[in-house]
C-alpha cells in the first residue's frame, strides 16, 4: 500500500511540474505578445508606457543583443534605441525598437469629404452571356478574364477609360484583340475574340468600371499640408480589390441624410458630392490599405480656426474615455467613446484600437459607427492617437481603429 501511494504521489508531482511549465509558457508567449515590436518616442514621452501593469522591467540594450531567438520587426537604425524587457527583472522576453522622433502637431479633422479615384486601367467587375446573331447565350471572355483584373490596353494601345475598351472591341468587327492584364501583382497578356450580338455589335460580355466615387472623413492635416482620411483602402465594391488610382481628388460634400446602424445592418451617411472646381480640396496621392493620403490645396472652411494639436503614440494609448470627432450632425463635434483594448500586433494594421460608443447623441444619430465615419479622429488626453475604421456588423455601438502614427507614416511616404 506504501509503495502504491508514493507512485501516485510521484505522478502528481510530475503533473503538477508539467502544468506549471504549462502555464509559464502560456504566459511568456501571452506577455510577447502584449509587447509592441517598435515604438515611437519623443523627448517628452515615456517609452516605457507599455510595461504598465505588466510585470517585465525595460532597460536598454545593444541592438545585437540576442533575445530567445526572437525576431524584430526589421533592423535597428544607428539613430534607433533597443530596449529589452525581462519578466520578473529576469528572463528576457522581447527586444523593442525605438524611433526617436520631435512629436508631430497636426490639425484633427473630423470633416466628411466626397472622394473621387479614377482607375488605373479598366477594372472587370464580372464576366456576363449576351444573344449572338444565331439566338445563343455567349460569353467571350469567360474563363480568360476574371473578375477584378485590371485592363491596361488592347493590342498594345494604353487605356484611360471604359469607353475606350468599348470603341476598340466594337471596331474589331470580331476580330481577336489582345488584351494586357494587371492581375494582382502579376502582369498576364490574353488573347480574346469578340463576338457579334443581336444589334450587330461586337461584344465581349464584360461589365466593366473606370472610376468610383464616395464618401468618408478627412482624419489629419499635416502643416506641410499632407492629409490622412478613412484610415482604411478604397476597394471596389463588386470585386473587393482595391483600386489601383491614376488620378483622383478629394471635394467639400454636403450630408444629406442618415442612415442609423442596426444590429446586422450597417448604417450609412448620404451626402452631395460637389465635383466643381470651387469645391476642390486637394490631390489623392495613394489609395492603400491603410486610407488614401495624398495633399491639400486649401483647408476646408470648418478647420480654418482649428488649433492644432501632438500626435499621441500608440504605447501611451490607455483603456477608457476618449472622443471621436466627425461632423454627421453637419457640424464638427467630439463625441464620447470607451477604449476596451490595444492590439500592438493586430492582424489587420487597421484594427489595432476596439471602442465602443457611449455618447447619447451619437448613439441617437447614427445607432454607433455607420459608413461615411470611416477616417473619424479619435482623440484622448487631447493627442490625436488613431482614426475609425470599422464597426462590428452584429453591433453599430463597437467599432476598431487604427493608430494615428501609422497613418502619418503612410501619410508622409506617399
Amino acid at each position: 500500500m506504501k509503495q502504491q501511494k508514493k507512485k501516485k504521489v510521484g505522478w502528481i508531482s510530475w503533473y503538477r511540474r508539467i502544468c506549471v511549465l504549462g502555464w509559464f509558457v502560456f504566459a511568456y508567449v501571452l506577455l510577447f505578445s502584449y509587447i509592441p515590436d517598435e515604438i515611437y518616442v519623443s523627448r517628452e514621452s515615456d517609452n516605457c508606457a507599455f510595461a504598465k501593469g505588466l510585470p517585465i522591467s525595460v532597460d536598454e540594450a545593444v541592438a545585437s543583443q540576442p533575445v530567445f531567438g526572437a525576431q524584430r520587426v526589421g533592423a535597428a537604425a544607428e539613430s534607433d534605441g533597443v530596449l529589452l524587457c525581462r519578466l520578473f527583472d529576469l528572463i528576457p522576453v522581447k527586444q523593442v525598437v525605438v524611433h526617436d522622433m520631435d512629436r508631430p502637431m497636426v490639425t484633427a479633422a473630423g470633416t466628411n469629404i466626397g472622394i473621387y479615384l479614377k482607375n488605373s486601367g479598366v477594372l472587370v467587375v464580372e464576366c456576363a452571356s449576351f444573344t449572338d446573331q444565331n439566338g445563343a447565350l455567349i460569353s467571350p471572355a469567360a474563363y480568360r478574364v476574371r473578375s477584378g483584373d485590371i485592363i491596361q490596353s488592347v493590342n498594345g494601345t494604353n487605356l484611360t477609360s471604359k469607353e475606350e475598351l468599348i470603341r476598340a472591341v466594337e471596331e474589331s468587327g470580331g476580330r481577336q484583340l489582345v488584351l494586357q492584364v494587371q492581375r494582382g501583382e502579376e502582369q498576364i497578356r490574353i488573347a480574346v475574340t469578340p463576338e457579334i450580338a443581336s444589334d450587330g455589335v461586337a461584344k465581349l460580355g464584360l461589365w466593366v468600371r473606370d472610376d468610383i466615387a464616395g464618401i468618408g472623413t478627412l482624419t489629419f492635416v499635416t502643416k506641410e499640408q499632407d492629409y490622412g482620411a478613412l484610415g482604411h483602402g478604397v476597394s471596389d465594391l463588386d470585386t473587393g480589390e482595391l483600386i489601383r488610382i491614376d488620378e483622383g481628388g478629394i471635394y467639400e460634400t454636403k450630408i444629406t441624410g442618415i442612415s442609423k446602424g442596426k444590429r446586422g445592418i450597417p448604417g450609412e451617411v448620404t451626402g452631395l458630392i460637389r465635383f466643381y472646381s470651387s469645391s476642390y480640396l486637394g490631390t489623392i496621392g495613394a489609395n492603400g490599405k491603410n486610407g488614401i493620403y495624398g495633399k491639400l490645396t486649401r483647408l476646408p472652411e470648418e478647420l480654418l480656426e482649428t488649433e492644432t494639436v501632438p500626435v499621441g503614440y500608440k504605447q501611451e494609448i490607455a483603456k477608457g474615455t476618449a472622443q471621436i470627432i466627425c461632423s454627421v450632425e453637419g457640424e464638427r463635434k467630439a463625441y464620447e467613446i470607451e477604449i476596451e483594448s490595444i492590439d500592438y500586433h493586430a492582424k489587420e494594421e487597421n484594427k489595432g484600437i476596439r471602442y465602443r460608443v457611449v455618447d447619447e447623441q451619437l448613439l441617437n444619430t447614427t445607432g454607433g459607427i455607420i459608413q461615411g465615419m470611416s477616417g473619424s479622429p479619435i482623440l484622448q488626453n487631447g493627442r490625436l492617437i488613431g482614426a475609425v475604421t470599422h464597426v462590428f456588423v452584429d453591433d453599430p455601438t463597437r467599432g476598431y481603429g487604427i493608430f494615428a502614427e501609422n497613418m502619418l507614416r503612410e501619410a508622409i511616404a506617399k
